[in-house]
């Protein structure tokens, strides 16, 4: 039944944050319509190493979540896939990308794995307005716990990963989709 939900959500249907509504239409199913110009970027880097279809769609989502929030600084931690970090400078060039784990506290957006940075690091960086969290593969309960620390904004989660954003002028609200 939480699949069924999940779908719902994943594509509009039950979201009435208007936020949440855009972020759901231009950045997690977007359609076809949409052609995005980092694209060729992601796609010259899948081609050259073979990475899987997963993380090449993973990485064209990231992208248009970094051009839909439009962080100034983001840290993107070692060990991530290289297409990630594609997809950032594929957004702006100017953006500040941050790889060492001791000042990921000072950007806008963590985009991390697993648990590379610490739940009580992340818990501290979502209090701040405007700031935002990506995790892929979180450990079981974080997303939630995160949640249970955000003071505003959205929460987009699957069963393996979260879109957290810290916006002021909204209400909190959680919305289980597939990413």
């Amino acid at each position: 039944m939480n699949f069924y939900k999940r779908l719902r959500h994943t594509y509009g249907f039950g979201v009435h944050s208007p936020f949440a509504f855009r972020m759901v239409k231009d950045v997690v199913r977007p359609g076809r319509a949409y052609c995005w110009y980092g694209y060729e970027d992601i796609d010259a880097g899948v081609n050259s190493r073979r990475a899987s279809v997963r993380i090449e769609r993973q990485a064209k989502m990231f992208h248009r979540l970094l051009s839909f929030l439009n962080p100034q600084s983001l840290f993107l931690p070692h060990g991530i896939d290289p297409l990630f970090h594609t997809a950032a400078t594929a957004v702006d060039s100017r953006m500040k990308i941050e790889r060492k784990p001791k000042l990921a506290h000072e950007c806008e957006m963590i985009a991390t794995h697993e648990s590379f940075i610490s739940l009580d690091n992340l818990k501290e960086h979502i209090l701040t307005p405007g700031h935002s969290v990506v995790i892929m593969n979180a450990p079981q309960g974080w997303a939630e716990t995160l949640f249970e620390t955000l003071p505003q904004g959205l929460m987009l989660y699957g069963r393996h990963n979260a879109i957290i954003v810290n916006r002021p002028d909204m209400m909190k609200v959680s919305y289980a989709i597939l990413l």
